[in-house]
């Protein structure tokens, strides 16, 4: 195989390095049922931020080890890779499922950051003690089950690419877990956001991710989003993700999918709500028409866009890529969300323009109304003991994450097209808004001046055009760098 030239790469990252001119992407924030991109110049108001995303887990959760020193977050080379073909597919922001927080995960979220990618973290894992148990939710919220969560967002507190927290995934999903867990899961979103709020320099979202299980829609986002009591509480979800397989490529279409009713179930909607996981894969390769005729069509004033079901191929089948021996490989899926995701426009819509949400009140009878037999108990269980003082003085985990250098970082790993044809020229494009303002003239340099016209921000209505680069390669402009670098970044947000 041709082996990946490193020059441009190790170009754009050696720039990086300059930590006196280097900025960090600004952390998303909440107004009213929507996500806010924040303006880095205060005199301006932030704009509104829709997540085009894919969940990733290269490996699966079940590759998870709580002994290894490795996980998804922990392979530089790898994240120099997945940053490339990410931004090649347009995406703003990935779902991570299970991450170690005793591994120190600087350098991808920092690759991750200079690539423009939020990330959103599950702090749970599949491992025991490791997640809200959902046959046994009263033993399993203990101690050691919150003790680990507090150590996840110590790890990742830090990172202004950081979108939020997951505190569960499905966790309700039949009638016996609606029945016993929605109160626990609610005491540990209390317990994560007070935590928050003691041990980290800024607030961090934390929300619930609800299975795909219609009968349960209606009654799992009442609850999850009211106010106990009318008053706003520590307990509530800052969002809420919604996992949605209902839109199939090729026999579904709006009327048949039930996005209708996804619709009017959020329409009245006080905190921001995505899909979390959608991309239905009965038929393939998928063609992903819900993206543009749905969470971009459809249900744009409703939901804050979605995380399509998952970047690489696993046992389930819903690859984007394949990733064998770490080279990978783009599949048809990819080629095809790649220009679902190029054809998405979306209005400008100013922070000043969104509405500040009303106080919804809990309402028990309202919630089993929607679904008997539904757990609609706001008397939350007490933190466990010794919880309380951990939220107060923290875990002492010595494993804070940073933003850091990746000066010289290449990828070892090769990349192929969908069509056959190697990637010959690996650049992570950089937004010069965010990322960085003057190059190190000193840095060894390979490639040719490159320069390119400022273009819009997370929710411009403006096409950007494509040009080819040697191995088609494509780069999109976004702003002017360094005559220096031949690196365009692309229109990701």
């Amino acid at each position: 195989m041709v082996s990946i030239k490193k020059a441009a790469l190790q170009c754009v990252l050696a720039a990086l390095a300059l930590p006196h001119v280097a900025k960090a992407m600004m952390p998303i924030e909440i107004h009213g049922s929507r996500f806010i991109k924040p303006s880095y110049n205060k005199a301006n108001t932030g704009e509104v931020f829709f997540i085009k995303g894919v969940d990733y887990q290269p490996g699966g959760s079940s590759g998870y080890s709580d002994s290894s020193k490795s996980d998804v977050l922990s392979d530089s080379d790898a994240c120099v890779r997945d940053a490339y073909a990410l931004q090649q597919l347009g995406v703003n922001t990935i779902r991570i499922y299970t991450i170690n927080p005793a591994i120190n995960h600087d350098k991808c979220m920092s690759i991750f950051d200079a690539a423009g990618i939020y990330v959103i973290i599950d702090v749970n894992s599949p491992l025991s003690n490791e997640s809200l148990n959902r046959d046994d939710p009263s033993s399993s919220y203990n101690y050691w089950y919150m003790e680990r969560v507090f150590k996840v967002i110590d790890a990742f507190k830090n990172y202004p690419n950081l979108l939020g927290f997951f505190s569960g995934n499905e966790v309700i999903n039949d009638e016996s877990s609606a029945k016993e867990d929605p109160p626990y899961l609610r005491a540990v979103q209390r317990d994560m956001k007070q935590y928050i709020a003691n041990n980290a320099n800024r607030t961090i979202p934390v929300g619930y991710s609800a299975a795909d299980v219609v009968s349960l829609r209606t009654a799992t986002w009442e609850y999850f989003s009211c106010n106990i009591d009318g008053k706003e509480d520590d307990s509530k979800s800052d969002f809420f993700g919604l996992n949605s397989y209902e839109w199939c490529s090729g026999t579904s279409d709006w009327a048949s999918s039930g996005y209708s009713d996804i619709n009017s179930t959020f329409t009245n909607a006080t905190i921001p709500v995505f899909f979390s996981e959608y991309g239905c894969n009965k038929n393939t390769p998928r063609t992903f028409d819900e993206v543009s005729e749905g969470v971009f069509g459809g249900l744009v004033n409703t939901l804050s866009g979605g995380l399509i079901y998952e970047y690489s191929e696993e046992a389930a089948d819903y690859g984007l890529v394949d990733i064998t021996d770490g080279d990978l490989k783009m599949e048809k899926d990819y080629t095809n969300l790649q220009k679902q995701y190029e054809n998405v426009t979306i209005a400008n819509i100013s922070e000043s323009d969104v509405d500040n949400s009303t106080v919804l009140t809990c309402n028990s009878k309202k919630i089993k109304s929607a679904y008997s037999s539904f757990g609609a108990n706001f008397t939350l269980p007490s933190a466990p003991g010794g919880v309380s003082s951990l939220i107060k003085y923290g875990v002492n985990n010595t494993n804070i994450g940073k933003i850091v250098s990746i000066s010289g970082k290449e990828t070892k790993y090769n990349i192929t097209w969908s069509n056959g044809t190697e990637v010959s020229d690996v650049s992570i494009s950089i937004n010069p808004t965010y990322s960085i303002s003057t190059l190190d003239t000193t840095a060894s340099l390979s490639s040719s001046t490159a320069s390119s016209s400022s273009s819009s921000t997370a929710s411009s209505t403006t096409k950007t055009s494509k040009s080819k680069g040697e191995a088609g390669v494509a780069f999109l402009p976004y702003g002017s760098i360094s005559a220096a670098i031949a690196v365009a970044a692309l229109a990701l947000i």
